[in-house]
């Protein structure tokens, strides 16, 4: 089972963990509001609702290199795990 299935499903769970990197910050809103703390959750929607533009603009961007960076982080992963997965031979034109 190990061989055969766990080699097979960890491909998936790699992809999907680096997209789960970006979506802390949305998470993090629900937990801030539900436990009444104050953190980076609760500034972004208060912000939103307030129509502060630039710290709107800095979360965006602040969530958007999260994305990139577990991207990065999966990819990377990914050639360890899955030793099919090989990005050398990929060539920029």
């Amino acid at each position: 089972i190990y061989k055969h299935v766990l080699r097979n499903a960890m491909n998936p769970f790699v992809t999907m963990a680096g997209y789960s990197l970006g979506d802390l910050l949305g998470g993090a809103a629900l937990v801030e509001a539900v436990m009444n703390l104050q953190g980076l959750g609760l500034l972004m929607l208060d912000a939103v609702r307030s129509l502060d533009i630039y710290l709107v603009m800095g979360s965006v961007l602040m969530g958007t290199i999260l994305l990139l960076v577990g991207n990065l982080l999966a990819d990377i992963a990914l050639v360890a795990v899955d030793p099919r997965v090989d990005f050398s031979s990929v060539t920029a034109e």
